[in-house]
């Protein structure tokens, strides 16, 4: 029984310092991969062994059963627990991220928006308060009217001159 019990501690010891290594910031990733490892580790420690030799008209056969203890067991089932939440935790974080990039995009296209009406605003050709400005993942699209022809180049001009724009969709009518 005295293996058994150091086997529990090496095991316990292991599954510590696993989720030690995370919360210290390494990747949570780095330690799933380590789990199963960790999982049979701890269940090879937490066994009973049991050996029955039988004699055979051949010789002798030994057998050997290896079963969990009720602690190795529990000890499984609260790798299994983190597991999931460690799972978990990865799913919302990958959520967040793409939220916080969504984000991201939609206040970069705030800004661009902001960037091409301003500048239409200052310029004398343009007449900026009658051009509506919309942006939608750097493709700035300008509807309204123009004064001439000329205007309404210039304002497309002025649009795709400005930073972060991808393309420019004008639907600016000549009045």
């Amino acid at each position: 029984m005295a293996g058994a019990d150091s086997g529990r501690r090496r095991a316990q010891r292991l599954l510590t310092a696993a989720m030690t290594t995370s919360i210290r910031g390494r990747p949570l990733v780095g330690a799933l991969a380590f789990a199963p490892a960790l999982a049979l580790a701890a269940l090879l420690a937490g066994c009973e062994k049991k050996t029955t030799t039988t004699e055979t008209s051949s010789g002798p056969v030994t057998t050997t059963i290896l079963s969990p203890s009720p602690e190795a067991s529990q000890a499984i089932g609260r790798v299994n627990e983190t597991l999931a939440k460690a799972a978990s935790a990865i799913e919302s974080s990958a959520a967040a991220s793409q939220a916080l990039t969504q984000v991201g995009e939609a206040v970069e296209d705030g800004v661009i928006t902001a960037k091409v009406k301003a500048a239409l605003l200052v310029d004398p050709d343009v007449k900026g308060l009658q051009v509506d400005v919309d942006t939608r993942d750097g493709v700035v699209t300008l509807k309204g009217s123009a004064d001439k022809a000329a205007s309404r180049d210039n304002a497309v001009r002025i649009a795709r001159d400005t930073r972060g724009v991808k393309s420019v969709d004008s639907q600016l009518v000549v009045r």
